[in-house]
């Protein structure tokens, strides 16, 4: 048998059915990408585009599946010597390998998008999720390599029990880090907080710009950006501020003795009037103004009321206009406040008053 007839007979067909499939993929690729290409600027117009994420699967997963049965099928054409046979074997079992392990992943991603597409679902959540499918898919990548090699043919049980014992060991080295993932596990499903919300713990407060695996980055009100391990904030008491529907806000106002009892009388329907006259935002309920103590220097006036926002700054808007008015109402009523005063009684029997201290604010629950 020549040279020529060896070729046409052992080499010539499986190398048609390379050529010629691999075109006829490559063809189909180019294809596939130009039509989801299409049908991803139509989806970013709003328009729905149920065959997209079929196409996604036909070109990320069928394509390399049908490349990968191709080959299968040249190598079986073809009549090797043993060593030839053991390294087209070993080739085709890692090319094998990386292509199912990517199917795999391809597939993951495909379903966590097809998923997020649902009206129930929103961004933070596909955010907050997107750290955990990274972790799978090294997962499918660890577990692959493992598989590859048992299939080469090393004994990967020694390896396995190896892993196992080492396992344990890394496992007490990293009991931070396990808490960590474990804590974000934990974030992720009860949500005490998401990306965007302005939180307070201990002595820090700002605003949740990334939840990881291992840690969360805040955006402090001073401006720097804060790292804090997963298990750190979990254990910590956190005050939630994006969850408020209202802010309730307690004050006091303080009158001098010798304001008029008429006067002293008309103080809380004052107050209630100014807060249910608030143009800042609508909304906002007056629960209770009233006259609760005599004070050392002054007649005491408590109110409570409630401003429907979790903004702050709506909320100082809303508290500066009502102390505006307050003060403008008091003094058209020759309403004067109290300051902090002592008589000093002098020998020849005058006095004389000692002014001290300032007014305190007010505070909110």
């Amino acid at each position: 048998m020549d040279m020529q007839t060896l070729l046409e007979s052992e080499y010539l067909w499986p190398l048609l059915v390379i050529v010629i499939g691999t075109l006829a993929l490559l063809f189909v690729n180019i294809f596939l990408k130009r039509r989801i290409s299409t049908l991803e600027g139509k989806k970013q117009q709003g328009v729905r585009m149920p065959r997209l994420n079929f196409l996604r699967f036909f070109q990320r997963i069928a394509v390399p599946l049908a490349f990968l049965g191709l080959l299968t099928i040249a190598t079986e054409m073809i009549s090797f010597n043993e060593k030839i046979q053991n390294i087209v074997k070993t080739g085709l079992s890692i090319v094998m390998t990386i292509i199912i392990i990517r199917s795999l992943n391809k597939s993951l991603e495909l379903a966590f998008s097809r998923y997020f597409e649902h009206e129930w679902t929103d961004d933070t959540r596909e955010k907050n999720l997107r750290p955990l499918l990274s972790l799978f898919k090294f997962i499918l990548w660890t577990l692959g390599i493992i598989f590859l090699l048992a299939n080469l043919g090393l004994d990967v049980s020694t390896a396995i029990a190896g892993l196992g014992v080492g396992g344990i060991a890394v496992a007490i080295a990293a009991q931070g880090i396990l808490g960590d993932l474990f804590s974000y596990l934990v974030i992720f499903f009860d949500k005490p907080f998401e990306l965007g919300d302005f939180i307070v713990f201990g002595d820090k407060s700002g605003v949740v710009e990334r939840i990881g695996i291992k840690s969360i980055r805040i955006r402090v009100l001073s401006g720097e950006l804060l790292i804090i391990a997963n298990s750190d904030l979990n254990a910590a008491r956190v005050h939630n501020y994006k969850q408020m529907l209202q802010r309730r806000v307690l004050f006091t106002v303080r009158i001098a003795y010798e304001t008029p009892a008429d006067k002293v009388e008309k103080i809380p329907t004052i107050i209630k009037d100014v807060i249910g006259s608030v143009e800042t935002i609508e909304g906002v309920i007056f629960d209770r103004s009233h006259f609760n103590a005599f004070g050392e220097y002054s007649l005491n006036f408590e109110t409570v009321y409630y401003v429907p926002t979790n903004n702050y700054r709506i909320f100082m808007d809303t508290q500066q206009e009502i102390y505006n008015k307050i003060f403008r109402t008091f003094k058209e009523e020759g309403i004067k406040f109290a300051y902090p005063t002592q008589l000093l009684y002098t020998m020849d029997g005058t006095t004389s008053p000692i002014t001290t201290g300032v007014l305190p604010g007010p505070t909110t629950k």
